[in-house]
């Protein structure tokens, strides 16, 4: 159990790292008006970014639900479900964000990706918080 949870945070760490990271400097430098060739550069960004999240974001996947089935306090439970949040705002919203930019650069888009990452951000950091201080 110690080593599930203390993959479990040192995985929601990283991602909080890394989703700040995005929020703050590579997000917003996609707003960039004379951004020649955005296309191929946000293709080869998130097939890159894909190694990197992919392997952390299914570690703490992972050490979440044998968290829960091997002790389903109201803490793991409630870490879940800031867990799926997070899921569900990746992969219904900022990852169709990203299929749409490597094909179009829109600011727009951009912009919301922003505001989405900066939610992502705020559940991760509140998934650590219940895990570490609940």
């Amino acid at each position: 159990m110690d080593i599930a949870f203390e993959l479990n945070k040192i995985s929601n760490l990283l991602m909080i790292g890394i989703s700040i990271l995005v929020q703050i400097i590579i997000y917003p430098s996609f707003k960039g008006p004379d951004f020649k060739n955005f296309n191929s550069f946000h293709l080869s960004y998130s097939n890159k970014m894909f190694y990197i999240v992919a392997p952390i974001m299914l570690t703490e996947l992972f050490s979440s639900l044998f968290l829960v089935y091997k002790n389903p306090t109201k803490t793991y439970l409630i870490s879940l479900f800031f867990l799926l949040l997070i899921w569900l705002l990746t992969f219904l919203f900022i990852v169709p964000i990203h299929n749409f930019l490597s094909a179009n650069h829109s600011k727009k888009k951009v912009q919301r990706m922003i505001r989405l990452n900066g939610m992502r951000t705020f559940f991760w950091l509140s998934k650590y918080l219940t895990i570490v201080f609940c």
